[in-house]
């Protein structure tokens, strides 16, 4: 058993301790820090789909309440871009989504999260992925395709995540976007 006693020392060996010659070991702390509680509890998991679903769950939440509840500015469903410049279009940078609805996104899509246009920026405090600690537990290879992975559900996501191929679900999410905006200009070339 590791006890995890200083948190500085503890994120700088982060690195080591997700490594395989930690896998049996369990890491304990009493330190009342929650941030360093969730890593904890994500070490602790040894089943690798299931400490990244937690992982994956873990930081979502983390954005959610850290983000402010209308950050974009919605008013009349147009965001504060949108009402600036005056182009007649809705729902903010989601309006390219395929999965957007009346009541908000029904996905739980960590990269669109993690997206703030430069106006949102200018205004408010924005939660970056470098400030989610427990995202360092992920894979440089995960890390990326988790912050690129757009327009798509938690379970595409996670399947992505789950593949030891960068390429294999590189090309994954690039026949899903292109295949997604086909459907969508059928469909708004079917209305015409």
């Amino acid at each position: 058993m590791i006890v995890i006693k200083e948190k500085q020392s503890f994120y700088k060996k982060l690195f080591f301790y997700k490594s395989y010659f930690f896998r049996f070991n369990q890491f304990t702390s009493n330190l009342e820090d929650q941030e360093l509680q969730d890593i904890i509890t994500a070490l602790n998991i040894k089943n690798r789909k299931k400490r990244i679903d937690f992982i994956y769950d873990k930081a979502c939440d983390l954005i959610d309440a850290n983000t402010c509840s209308n950050c974009c500015g919605f008013y009349e469903n147009q965001c504060y871009v949108q009402r600036k410049i005056n182009n007649n279009k809705y729902n903010g940078c989601c309006r390219m989504c395929y999965f957007q609805s009346e009541n908000g996104c029904p996905t739980k899509n960590l990269a669109c999260k993690l997206f703030q246009c430069s106006e949102v920026r200018k205004r408010h405090k924005v939660i970056e992925a470098k400030d989610i600690k427990i995202l360092k537990l992920l894979s440089l290879r995960q890390r990326f395709l988790v912050k690129s992975d757009y327009f798509s559900t938690r379970e595409e996501v996670l399947k992505d995540l789950y593949s030891f191929s960068f390429s294999y679900a590189t090309i994954k999410m690039t026949c899903r976007l292109i295949k997604r905006d086909y459907q969508m200009w059928r469909g708004v070339y079917e209305k015409r």
